[in-house]
């Protein structure tokens, strides 16, 4: 048998245990519900902190898109651009290579003809020479 001391004790340290968790239970409690008033707190002294953040985001956003709405126009324009100087550089080329053949053909039809002139010179001045020799003789 159990001595009747120690089912008193028994009791008695159920009891405070007992109490303990109510201790407990209440502490948790009463600090569940001072943070429930912290984070009310703390949420009406950083909603506008967070709607100015919003804000600041959507304009970011809106910048954002209007940067990269500028850079596609941009780059369109010099991809045409680019297209359009390619083209005229054909063109040009086109045309010095026209050019250049006008000026070769004008340059071997000079040669020709100086080399025309100084045999119609050489000519005369065979002539000249022939109708001196025979005036002296």
């Amino acid at each position: 048998m159990i001595p009747s001391w120690v089912a008193v004790l028994t009791g008695i340290s159920l009891a405070i245990l007992a109490m303990a968790a109510i201790a407990i239970a209440l502490s948790s409690v009463a600090a569940v519900l001072a943070l429930r008033a912290f984070l009310r707190v703390f949420e009406h002294l950083a909603g506008p902190a967070v709607s100015d953040a919003r804000q600041l985001v959507a304009g970011i956003r809106a910048e954002a898109e209007s940067l990269v709405g500028t850079s596609r126009d941009l780059r369109s324009r010099v991809v045409k651009a680019a297209d359009a100087a390619e083209a005229r550089l054909a063109d040009l080329d086109a045309l010095f290579t026209v050019v250049q053949e006008e000026v070769e053909a004008t340059a071997l039809d000079m040669a020709a003809t100086l080399r025309n002139v100084r045999r119609g010179l050489s000519l005369f001045e065979w002539g000249k020479r022939t109708l001196k020799r025979g005036r002296k003789h």
